[in-house]
């Protein structure tokens, strides 16, 4: 016969194991770490975001940073398709990089906090440039950019061409 304390500790741990197969069942939707750099004919990019497009529409992001590099936390698994995005160039402006406006481009933007705890949240650098890239990038259907995302960290540059 067993002593209670014993069947108290079998039964909690079955109770784990059935816990845990839940969560790890078919449901569960695995996810990695893809960092790399976006660039242009050989130019880094200064702005933009990267999106993955898994199976079952499960999607990953990412921002782009000043030097060009994104590291995206929650990857999907498996074949993605790949879109990279940067903000439209300002009418007007010509060449392939644009200045930004120098009543924007040193002053630190920030967001007020959405939980109301009235905090400002401090966001990312504006770059003194943007890189633009063609628009077909930013559309699933046609940016042509593809990965096999696998388990764990890895990396993937974009090489973009004009």
């Amino acid at each position: 016969m067993l002593s209670p304390i014993l069947r108290l500790s079998a039964g909690s741990l079955c109770l784990a194991l059935l816990v845990c197969s839940i969560g790890c069942g078919p449901n569960y939707k695995a996810r990695a770490v893809v960092k790399g750099k976006v660039t242009i004919d050989g130019k880094n990019l200064t702005t933009g975001s990267v999106m993955f497009y898994g199976k079952d529409n499960i999607t990953g992001s990412a921002t782009i940073d000043k030097d060009g590099n994104y590291l995206m936390n929650d990857a999907p698994l498996g074949d993605v398709k790949i879109t990279v995005s940067v903000p439209k160039r300002a009418p007007g402006a010509s060449g392939m990089s644009m200045k930004m406006p120098s009543s924007i481009k040193d002053k630190p933007i920030q967001s007020v906090d959405p939980s109301g705890s009235g905090k400002r949240i401090e966001m990312s650098e504006v770059p003194k440039t943007v890189v633009p890239i063609p628009e077909n990038y930013a559309k699933v259907d046609s940016s042509g950019l593809t990965y096999t995302v696998t388990r764990g960290e890895q990396t993937k540059d974009l090489p973009l061409t004009p």
